[in-house]
This record gives structure tokens, C-alpha cells and sequence, in this order.
């Protein structure tokens, strides 16, 4: 990673004001017209390119929080296992790692999910059907007073069909 402190020749802890001062003297005696070397352009746009980042607030502050992890790193990578429990260790690590699944196991729990997601779909099945039935039965068979049974029908139907419906969504993903 390019350091722009170095490029434009400021310290770190530099104001915007310094920083300023140390880019327009740099861009003066690098600029194109008036310096003939060889990589004049090259040099030019880098120090172009350095200004842009350190004048800005924001990318200044997203530059140094890079610029220090990365040293950081280069330091751990560096010690080649001298400090095995230093702290700067602990900068090797990202701040955020996702969790990812064990593939090991994997095959194992698949396995799993599917006879239980199978039994789970024919119980919730059976609970509908046996809301029909039962509905039915009361219908039919062992009317109560006052007690309308169709309304029990109707919802273990509409169960049933949504189980079902919603079964053959999940199969066909």
C-alpha cells in the first residue's frame, strides 16, 4: 500500500493546513511543464492522488485506519512465531468474520432435516384430516345442540389445502 505521508513528505499527525503547504510545493516542482524527467507524469498524478485522499476528512481517516492495520499485519507476519501471545497478534484477526457452517457434519444434519421436516408435514396433515373427520362425525353421527360443525370442517380443510399448498412450495425450491 502506497503511504501518501511519505509521498508528499508529512508526518502523519500533520494539520489539513500542512498538508496543503507540503502538496503544493510537491505538485510545484513535480509538475509536468516544468519538470523534464522521465517519470514527471507518474510522480505528478501520485502526489495528485496522495492530496486527494489526505484533504478529505473522511478518506483521511479511512487511509489511516487502513494504513495502520496493514503495518500492524506486516509487524505479525513479520515476528515468523518469535511473540507467539503478543498483542499485536490480535490485528491478524478481522474485526468481523462470518460464521459458516461445519461441512463435516453437513450430509448428517441434511439428512436429519429431511426425515423431520417429512414426519412434521404428514402430522400436521393428520391434525387436518382429523379436524375434517371429526367435524364430520359431529356432522353426522353425534350431532351436539347448538354447536354448528361446519365452521370445523371449513377450517381443517382450509389447513389441510394450506399444509399441503405449502408443502409442494418448499419441495419444488
Amino acid at each position: 500500500m502506497k503511504n501518501y505521508y511519505q509521498i508528499l513528505g508529512v508526518a502523519q499527525t500533520s494539520s489539513p493546513e500542512a498538508i496543503r503547504l507540503a502538496y503544493r510545493s510537491k505538485a510545484k516542482a513535480f509538475h509536468p511543464d516544468l519538470y523534464q524527467g522521465k517519470d514527471s507524469k507518474e510522480k505528478f498524478q501520485l502526489i495528485n492522488e496522495a492530496y486527494q485522499i489526505l484533504k478529505d476528512d473522511k478518506k483521511r481517516r479511512l487511509y489511516d485506519y487502513r494504513l495502520n492495520y496493514i503495518i500492524q499485519r506486516q509487524r505479525v507476519s513479520n515476528n515468523r512465531g518469535r511473540y507467539p501471545y503478543s498483542n499485536v497478534q490480535y490485528y491478524r484477526r478481522p474485526y468481523y468474520t462470518p460464521q459458516t457452517r461445519k461441512s463435516d457434519n453437513e450430509d448428517e444434519y441434511r439428512w436429519f432435516e429431511k426425515i423431520f421436516d417429512n414426519v412434521l408435514f404428514i402430522f400436521m396433515v393428520l391434525v387436518g384430516a382429523y379436524a375434517v373427520g371429526f367435524g364430520f362425525y359431529r356432522l353426522f353421527y353425534a350431532p351436539v345442540d347448538g354447536v354448528n360443525p361446519l365452521a370445523g370442517i371449513i377450517a381443517g380443510a382450509i389447513f389441510t389445502v394450506v399444509i399441503i399448498y405449502g408443502w409442494s412450495l418448499s419441495v419444488k425450491k
